[in-house]
């Protein structure tokens, strides 16, 4: 998955970023975010226009001279997301009069030298747009468009020039085929780069002993066994923390980044240490992005013999990853490191995998027959009429049924790892949804 040009959506709180955001992805949707727990940090929704793709980036609002503990976290955030970003899209309250928290934005954005592009919001009436957006002309930005979120004005003129901007960053294919995206991911000091370099069988990446050495995701293209892959280092997630510094920050955007433009993900801890409640987070966050995981304990040279027992402990404290693969290698001698690359491909594979509806209609049928779903008090008898394949990469399946509350979630759960284990999915996550008959 290539990576795409980033807009980020600033302004002042309340002035409807999170709205037109919504309102460009085409629907209402709930506030989501690629970093667990940053709700009030920064969004994220890929999306396209006139042919250009591209990520849009909600932020926090911006606020100066505000001391607090919270709001300096805050700003260290949209700092993040503003230097991250390709160009950035300032929102204004067209209600209100230029203030000096637009004016000290607008002087902050420009040393970025990044292009910028100004919505006037919250004009829901066509009336008088001309005179209400011509105060913002003295912010000194070209490109001012009215606009509101809420009814959709202006947003495609606004649009246009955003795709006019961004199509100029979009970056070419490149010649090196990108092959398969694997990032490698875990805490800090797990042996992540040691585990690359091994794969390359180079010292392509910088190896310390020390924490945090990587702060940036690195891509390193490479062709094993007549197939090609992009392979994506990123710096040790560490255990969200308000005190957090910036560069700890960035880190795990630039992480989070990765995982979410990878197609399988290796997910690394240090087979010698204790599965910490930060190591289930890591894994959480990759399961909820829907990607091919494979679980790499290192260190194996300092456990040989209890193999077992360490695999047993794995799946213990994993229990959301029962369906991915588990390998136990050794950064420091490459024992291992093979088979855990050998298992890449089938699981890419997987995600790629489109099951005709009659194969469908078999497995359901037969899994009907033998465990049909239980009638939940209140509703109606359940019925599941049918199940086809709306999507892939992940594979997403879509049943039909008479009454969706009446399916439970229990029996939901039992259907997603059944259909993984008889359509043999291993090693990635599956989507389910239920559409009511009507």
């Amino acid at each position: 998955m290539k990576q795409l040009p980033i807009l980020a959506i600033v302004g002042e709180p309340n002035v409807g970023k999170s709205t037109l955001m919504n309102k460009i992805y085409g629907k209402r949707i709930a506030v989501t975010s690629v970093v667990a727990g940053t709700t009030r940090d920064r969004q994220y929704l890929d999306t396209s226009w006139n042919g250009v793709d591209f990520t849009m980036v909600d932020t926090a609002g911006i606020t100066f001279g505000n001391k607090q503990e919270l709001e300096i976290e805050l700003a260290e955030q949209i700092d993040v997301a503003t230097a991250e970003a390709t160009m950035l899209l300032l929102v204004v309250d067209g209600k209100n009069p230029v203030d000096v928290i637009d004016r000290k934005a607008i002087l902050k954005f420009r040393k970025m030298k990044k292009p910028i592009v100004v919505a006037v919001n919250k004009l829901d009436s066509p009336k008088n747009l001309e005179e209400l957006t011509a105060p913002f002309l003295k912010l000194g930005i070209k490109h001012i468009y009215p606009t509101s979120a809420v009814t959709g004005r202006g947003i495609g003129d606004l649009l246009d020039q955003v795709a006019l901007e961004l199509k100029k960053f979009t970056v070419p294919k490149s010649k090196v085929p990108e092959g398969i995206s694997v990032s490698i991911v875990g805490k800090p000091n797990v042996g992540k780069s040691s585990i690359l370099n091994k794969i390359l069988n180079e010292q392509r990446v910088i190896v310390s002993p020390i924490p945090g050495t990587t702060r940036t995701a690195i891509d390193t293209h490479a062709k094993i066994d007549k197939q090609n892959y992009t392979f994506i280092d990123t710096a040790g997630l560490k255990r969200k923390d308000h005190r957090q510094k910036q560069p700890d920050v960035f880190s795990g955007f630039q992480t989070f980044k990765s995982i979410r433009r990878s197609d399988v993900v290796l997910f690394v801890i240090d087979g010698t240490e204790t599965i910490t409640k930060q190591d289930q987070v890591i894994a959480g966050d990759i399961f909820d992005m829907a990607k091919g995981v494979i679980i790499v304990a290192n260190k194996m040279d300092k456990f040989e013999g209890k193999e077992k027992e360490l695999k047993d402990y794995i799946s213990l404290h994993f229990p959301f990853l029962w369906f991915s693969p588990v390998f136990l290698v050794s950064a420091k001698n490459g024992k291992g490191i093979k088979d855990a690359i050998e298992a890449i491909k089938p699981i890419y594979e997987n995600r790629q995998r489109h099951i005709d509806d009659e194969k469908l209609q078999i497995v359901l049928e037969q899994t009907l027959k033998t465990n049909p779903p239980k009638r939940l008090r209140d509703q109606r008898e359940p019925k599941i009429y049918s199940m086809t394949q709306i999507a892939d990469n992940p594979p997403n399946f879509q049943l039909l049924v008479n009454r969706s509350g009446a399916i439970s979630t229990q029996y939901r759960r039992f259907l997603l790892k059944h259909l993984i284990k008889r359509l043999d999915l291993y090693g990635t996550p599956i989507k389910l949804s239920l559409k009511q008959k009507e």
